[in-house]
């Protein structure tokens, strides 16, 4: 996730001692699980600048998911069943290891990523190995995405009676309340961290014409 990265935790007991860590030594699924909360968010400050992931179901579920500056394209996407299913979105990026974001909600059942361009899966082939069997499924180019949550945005923002001007200029703290009104209206959700989805609405408003 693209924030300026915490220094330290801080946990003050009810004798008003405290004790404290470097955010750096604590175990990565804590570091991420805090970054999810709320009290932990930070709108970003450039929302154009961002990189999003758009995920689409076959019952019409839509996700969003930040990702890092750095991603460059879509390496691959596979499912992995022992028995449960989790999916693995594969991201390249630049001088680097890839990026990998995990997909809990219906993984087989995915229908569409957009990330720059938009690409329907299809399964290629499955590969069993013991208990567990290997998914991979097939991407090619289909629609934009990007384009019809552009016009589902601003569909919203009329239809809710908001300011497009006011969206764009303010600080996106202060949108929270408006960003919540057209999140609902357009129907899509958050993958990992609400901040993605208003961060998302943010980058609609900064881009839209």
């Amino acid at each position: 996730m693209p924030r300026t990265k915490p220094q330290k935790l801080v946990i003050e007991f009810e004798d008003g001692s405290k004790r404290e860590a470097s955010f750096d030594v604590l175990p990565s699924q804590l570091q991420f699980e805090l970054l999810r909360q709320p009290f932990a968010s930070q709108p970003s400050a450039n929302p154009e600048q961002e990189k999003f992931v758009l995920l689409e179901w076959d019952d019409g579920w839509r996700e969003v998911i930040e990702v890092d500056a750095d991603c460059s394209e879509i390496n691959r996407y596979y499912v992995i069943s022992r028995p449960e299913d989790v999916g693995r979105l594969s991201l390249n990026k630049e001088d680097d290891y890839p990026e990998l974001i995990e997909i809990v909600r219906k993984p087989r059942d995915l229908k569409r990523i957009t990330f720059l361009d938009t690409f329907q899966l299809a399964l290629e082939r499955s590969d069993r190995e013991g208990k567990k069997i290997d998914h991979f499924f097939a991407l090619s180019k289909a629609g934009d995405a990007v384009s019809e949550e552009m016009e589902a945005f601003k569909r919203a923002v009329e239809e809710e009676g908001l300011d497009l001007q006011d969206l764009k200029s303010k600080d996106p703290d202060q949108q929270r309340e408006g960003y919540e009104r057209i999140r609902r209206k357009m129907g899509i959700k958050a993958a990992q961290r609400q901040q993605d989805v208003y961060d998302f609405i943010a980058y609609l408003a900064r881009v839209s014409e």
